[in-house]
């Protein structure tokens, strides 16, 4: 069976070579940070929503997606209640840039997830000097194959100031990563090795993890419908990028994901 997400770790180590990688990003405020973590926590009750930039979405049947002006993604986002963004800053097969982060910290004081494959602490420190406000960590990375030290890495983003976000997708990944220090948890429904989704593994490991708070429904949340499949799972938020890009009116799509009863912004 063909591993993508063996591919893109490769492919990301490679592109971290590249000079470019680290280049133009301004030094941000000593400001401090927005917490994403406490920002989904505050809007549990009618379900946060964190909206994510992206070009491109690897395993779609159409990948590339339409792409707004950074100010007009804001705008929008923001006018449909967002709770904090997520950007893209993956090169290999996403097209995204760290200079893409550091462009929507600038437009926000919501916080920001930088998402990457995160393989080094260059992308940690990179991270930092974006203003984002958290980074994402893989627990399927700890897995012995792709030799990351997920621990390690945590340790280096809060050194840097950075919360963490741990992700999982199968429930047997729960294990990897005992004892490292997250400050909020994610579920993805899509399966990063194969980039095919499997919704009753990503149900299965919500439940598993139910304790681990506050707790993100990440992927393949095109619609109210499975926006309400995660809210029954009980997370506490929504990460949205794909659907978000591609829906013709964002702001009404926006405010149709939230939990029922929850209320506007």
């Amino acid at each position: 069976m063909i591993d993508v997400l063996a591919d893109i770790v490769r492919e990301t180590r490679d592109a971290l070579q590249d000079p470019a990688y680290s280049a133009g990003i301004p030094t941000p405020s000593k400001a401090p940070r927005a917490s994403l973590s406490s920002a989904v926590t505050r809007a549990r009750e009618r379900g946060a929503l964190i909206i994510e930039h992206k070009r491109v979405s690897p395993g779609s049947a159409s990948p590339r997606l339409p792409v707004r002006p950074m100010d007009e993604f804001v705008r929008l986002a923001v006018a449909g209640g967002v709770d904090g963004f997520s950007c893209l800053a993956a090169r290999p097969r996403f097209e995204g840039s760290p200079r893409d982060v550091a462009e929507l910290c600038g437009l926000t004081g919501r916080p920001v997830l930088f998402k990457e494959f995160v393989v080094d602490p260059t992308q940690v420190a990179v991270a930092s000097r974006t203003g984002a406000s958290a980074i994402l960590l893989l627990a399927r990375l700890a897995r012995p194959a792709y030799g990351v030290p997920i621990r390690e890495l945590a340790q280096e983003a809060h050194r840097a100031g950075l919360e963490v976000l741990l992700e999982f997708h199968d429930r047997t990944e729960l294990s990897l990563v005992e004892g490292v220090a997250a400050d909020m948890y994610g579920v993805n429904a899509r399966d990063l090795a194969s980039l095919r989704f499997d919704r009753s593994a990503a149900a299965d490991t919500i439940r598993a993890a139910a304790d681990l708070r506050p707790m993100l429904g990440m992927s393949g949340v095109d619609g109210p419908e499975e926006a309400r499949r995660f809210w029954e799972l009980g997370v506490d938020g929504l990460l949205v990028g794909t659907a978000f890009a591609r829906a013709a009116d964002p702001v009404a799509f926006l405010r149709s994901l939230r939990r029922a009863g929850g209320g506007d912004a």
